[in-house]
């Protein structure tokens, strides 16, 4: 009996805990679509969009603040833009990391579109 009591409380917790992550994932999207951002791509535990007129990264966390944990750089700062393993470098110094080629490749071909417009 004690067993399922246990059980119940843990379950309620990761249910509950799903719930708060999904309202986190609704902040983050809605950011995201009021800054007109498309290519959005989730890796390693950021979200990483093109925007408009920039790039925005915003980590994806227990407690989200959009306007605090974004990230972002302005694209026609850009003056180079370079491949390093699974990491887009742009001007030497801003990095958007990725876990796997294809969201590299992808990001970094919509990347180079929107950069050559």
């Amino acid at each position: 009996m004690i067993f399922l009591v246990l059980f119940g409380i843990i379950a309620l917790i990761v249910i509950a805990l799903n719930i708060y992550d999904n309202s986190n994932l609704e902040k983050i999207k809605e950011h995201f679509e009021a800054s007109s951002c498309q290519n959005i791509i989730y890796s390693k535990g950021t979200y990483k969009g093109i925007c408009k007129d920039e790039i925005i990264q915003v980590d994806n966390s227990f407690s989200v603040d959009v306007k605090n944990d974004e990230r972002k750089f302005k694209l026609n700062k850009i003056n180079k833009i370079d491949k390093n393993n699974l990491t887009i470098i742009i001007n030497n110094d801003y990095t958007i990391e990725f876990k796997d080629k294809e969201n590299l490749e992808a990001f970094y071909k919509s990347l180079e579109e929107k950069h050559n417009k």
